[in-house]
């Protein structure tokens, strides 16, 4: 059987193989830690393997939150996510560029801890998809020494004091 066609093919097709779309498998995680003046501290990158192709789970989000949420020992709580997926068509690259696009069309707020869907992505742009974490530090109370409430104590006072005294028999 003669197979140098499909070896031909694949020979013309190689060039454009970086513009096909592709299932997303690994993402890039990227957590700002903020403080209460409202200063970014750190910016912690990591990479992660998704379980399934094109998505985040619920319990993955929630085990990136619980291992970011201690930094330097200090507390912070997740305040936002934000997705940027790149998933333009092939087809829409040229005009992209030539219109000059904004790339924050990408951007999508995340609302709900709820599993996140990735669109396929173009090969070349798969290092673009991202996931921010933003966590806030947590602010400790204005007095440190006493607590926000108060216990109140109140005391019987007795007005007369009886003695029971047993007769013995």
């Amino acid at each position: 059987m003669d197979t140098t066609w499909i070896e031909e093919f694949e020979a013309l097709d190689e060039p454009y193989h970086p513009y096909y779309l592709e299932d997303i498998t690994t993402l890039k995680i990227h957590v700002f830690y903020v403080n209460p003046d409202n200063h970014i501290e750190r910016i912690k990158e990591d990479t992660i393997l998704l379980i399934k192709p094109n998505q985040v789970s619920k319990e993955e989000i929630i085990d990136i939150i619980q291992k970011n949420k201690v930094f330097s020992g200090k507390k912070y709580s997740a305040a936002s996510i934000v997705k940027y997926n790149v998933d333009m068509d092939p087809s829409q690259i040229r005009k992209y560029i030539q219109d000059n696009e904004d790339p924050s069309d990408f951007l999508t707020p995340i609302t709900n801890i709820e599993t996140i869907i990735l669109n396929p992505s173009i090969s070349m742009f798969q290092d673009l998809n991202d996931l921010f974490f933003i966590f806030y530090e947590n602010q400790k109370p204005a007095s440190s020494h006493h607590s926000a409430t108060r216990r109140i104590r109140m005391k019987m006072i007795h007005a007369h004091k009886k003695k029971t005294i047993r007769k013995i028999a």
